[in-house]
């Protein structure tokens, strides 16, 4: 389950710009705004483990928005469980702050 949660967590991270988007990423974005698919894009460059971007790479673009709707309240209202999740899954603090910073920046600052 712990393995589960790390995954979820930094699949957000995790994160995507989509194939149908024109962006770097084979992640369906399509249905996000600007700040949600930079977030994705950004989640997914940065995560470590290759199990989760096939999971990110096999959702569906409703999928990518349910996933981020989901996660929101994780990503935006419990740091400290965010951080050691990150921290877990072989984030530097470099990469947890800078992760952390982008989370809010695009996604916890728009409703």
């Amino acid at each position: 389950m712990k393995k589960k949660h790390i995954c979820l967590v930094v699949v957000a991270c995790t994160v995507l710009a989509a194939a149908c988007g024109g962006g770097e990423t084979p992640v369906d974005t399509s249905r996000l705004t600007g700040p949600q698919r930079e977030w994705v894009e950004f989640a997914y460059a940065h995560e470590k483990n290759d199990e989760t971007k096939r999971a990110w790479e096999g959702l569906t673009a409703e999928g990518v928005k349910s996933y981020l709707r989901r996660q929101r309240p994780r990503l935006c209202g419990d740091s400290a469980s965010l951080m050691g999740s990150l921290k877990e899954a072989g984030y530097t603090a470099d990469e947890m702050q800078e992760y952390e910073d982008r989370t809010e920046e695009l996604i916890c600052s728009h409703p």
